[in-house]
């Protein structure tokens, strides 16, 4: 453990859970709605941990187990989670602006109604996500991988306004969008509309749809 959060609360959870741990490897952190910031959870074994409704708010998270974890409506603007593997974590009306999940594995992940405006998801693996209605303006998704993950559809579109593309796999993905979408290394080029959807499908995504904007 690097840095203890400063709520006691969430402080003595993460030490029950340890305790357990040292005898059960099984057991898991039980953290939701519990107020996490200040903490360090870096490269620590979260694998299965329940963190719904959390506040992990600027908290560093680099390098760390999350696989199948539950993040659901967890606050986690400016946290640092590069590097960290949360396949297949549940992660549906989360807040995540400006966060880092650079690098992150995040295969299989449910974004549903996340907010990821503005967060550095670029080299992160978002293979098999579900991200209906994500909001990831201004996300830089520079050198993801997207492959076969469903980008919203119908009603529930995902918003990748000003969002950055460039070097991005997107081999099988399908859904509803909402542009522009920056595709060129300098984000100089935002394309739109027929364009956009003529782009991914050069990027064998053929099943990618460009809602109108709506204002």
């Amino acid at each position: 453990m690097i840095r203890w959060p400063d709520s006691l609360d969430a402080k003595a959870a993460i030490e029950e859970w340890l305790d357990a741990a040292a005898a059960d490897t099984t057991s898991y952190l039980a953290g939701d709605f519990l107020d996490f910031r200040g903490a360090d959870l870096s490269n620590l074994d979260l694998a299965g941990a329940y963190l719904a409704n959390s506040c992990l708010v600027d908290v560093r998270i680099e390098d760390a187990n999350l696989g199948d974890a539950n993040l659901n409506n967890a606050e986690l603007d400016g946290a640092d989670l590069s590097f960290s593997d949360l396949a297949k974590a549940e992660m549906v009306g989360c807040s995540a602006r400006n966060a880092r999940f650079v690098k992150a594995r995040l295969f299989s992940v449910q974004f549903d109604e996340a907010v990821l405006a503005g967060a550095d998801l670029s080299h992160a693996i978002l293979n098999s996500a579900k991200l209906y209605q994500t909001d990831l303006r201004d996300a830089d998704l520079a050198f993801s991988s997207l492959r076969w993950c469903t980008l919203g559809g119908g009603g529930m579109p995902a918003v990748l306004s000003g969002a950055k593309m460039f070097g991005c796999r997107l081999e099988g993905a399908k859904g509803t969008i909402v542009g522009p979408v920056f595709v060129d290394q300098a984000a100089t080029r935002p394309l739109d509309g027929a364009e956009l959807e003529a782009w991914f499908s050069a990027q064998d995504a053929q099943d990618v749809r460009v809602a109108p904007r709506t204002l």
